[in-house]
């Protein structure tokens, strides 16, 4: 039921207990809390609108009525405040090799989001290759949330770096317009 490592945990007195077990076992507290329902607090409306941009998931009424936050004078303020939420909960697990790491929002309402990728070697040219041919296709996915074209319409600006450790693989940048809403919407 848990990891090897916990057990292995249970056989040290705890001043012994070397940082990877400790690691170990609070990722099984922490995922044994989130499945037992005791998870991070739930994210304000504008956060969890940002982070359906990043799933690819729209924020739906509760989301959408995050925008309302952006039609003050402190628009600024409140996606830097929505940004610093997210910042608290990441990492948050997207798939198998991608993680929301980090939120920043910037002056000119621009949004940076922080996309780690496990499991690639960033300095071989087939990688570099395969993620400018992935370009589009996760442009595509993220134009496909209606969420961001109303973002971009209140002058909202996307980045997504997508990291491979510090080494960055691709950055998408989402402008206002560059998103155009479905018709009938």
């Amino acid at each position: 039921m848990f990891p090897a490592c916990v057990a292995a945990f249970h056989a040290y007195p705890l001043p012994f207990v070397d940082k990877r077990r400790a690691t170990c076992l609070l990722t099984v507290l922490l995922v044994t809390a989130s499945s037992a329902g005791l998870a991070a607090p739930p994210l304000s409306e504008l956060a969890g609108l940002l982070l359906g941009t990043v799933r690819g998931k729209p924020g739906g009424m509760t989301g959408m009525s995050g925008v309302t936050r952006l039609t003050a004078r402190d628009a600024e303020r409140q996606l830097s405040m929505a940004c610093a939420e997210l910042a608290r909960v990441t990492p948050v697990v997207l798939d198998e090799s991608t993680r929301l790491t980090g939120c920043v929002s910037r002056p000119g309402k621009i949004v940076e989001f922080r996309l780690d990728v496990t499991g690639v070697e960033a300095q071989r040219e087939d990688t570099k290759a395969f993620m400018l041919s992935a370009r589009p296709i996760l442009e595509r996915g993220i134009c496909r949330n209606p969420d961001v074209p109303v973002l971009g319409k209140l002058g909202v600006t996307l980045n997504y770096r997508y990291l491979a450790g510090q080494e960055l693989l691709v950055l998408l940048h989402v402008p206002p317009g560059r998103c155009k809403e479905a018709p009938g919407t």
